[in-house]
């Protein structure tokens, strides 16, 4: 008797999914033993993000029917904000200056998706740190692959602990760009360490202020 009403299921470009209706008929005896372990999976990151144990609770039907409501409101917000603070992230996504500017007018371009990292079935909130915007292909290996088959079954109340991905982006970094960002990011801090060491060979200020500070020891 599951309660995961709304199962992700595989689209193609920007096409919007079809929700699987699934029994809602709630047992008396919920499932909440925090004592079991989460599944194991043979891989610790999926596209970039880390899997991260949480707490998975299901909030009664009507929270959850109302922040799905809510979503709406809150993610125009959202998608504003990174459009003003984001947009060199939105481009390295590969976003054209058109879509940036669907982005900042609060619209979801085509081919992308607003995802909440805790989704609202495991009781996440509608918080833009709960909130990561990505293009749809990874997004839906996120559910199909790690999420869905920790928490189909699991009903309103039910607490277990799963293993879901997380990032503390905003926005998605592709994995292979983030390598560069990092390898870019440690050869400037090297570069300039070796300014430093440079500059400081070259000052006499600093020699002779290095040639005092030795005399004293």
């Amino acid at each position: 008797m599951s309660e995961y009403n709304f199962i992700h299921e595989k689209r193609k470009g920007g096409k919007k999914p079809s929700h699987q209706q699934t029994n809602t008929n709630v047992s008396s005896n919920v499932s909440s033993d925090l004592n079991a372990e989460p599944m194991k999976f043979d891989f610790d990151e999926i596209h970039g993000m880390k899997l991260k144990e949480v707490v998975w609770e299901v909030p009664d039907q009507k929270v959850r029917k109302r922040r799905r409501s809510q979503f709406s409101n809150v993610r125009k917000e959202f998608l504003q904000e990174i459009g003003r603070t984001h947009e060199e992230q939105l481009r390295a996504l590969g976003m054209t200056e058109k879509q940036i500017d669907m982005v900042k007018k609060g619209a979801t371009p085509n081919g992308f998706n607003v995802h909440h990292k805790l989704p609202i079935h495991g009781g996440g909130l509608n918080e833009f740190s709960n909130f990561i915007l990505m293009p749809i292909p990874p997004h839906d290996d996120l559910h199909h692959l790690v999420m869905d088959p920790q928490v189909a079954n699991l009903q309103t109340g039910a607490k277990k602990r799963v293993l879901i991905p997380w990032s503390d982006d905003m926005v998605y970094v592709d994995p292979e760009h983030k390598q560069y960002r990092t390898n870019d990011e440690n050869s400037t801090k090297k570069g300039s360490k070796k300014n430093q060491h440079t500059c400081a060979a070259m000052d006499p200020v600093f020699q002779a202020a290095f040639a005092a500070r030795g005399s004293r020891n």
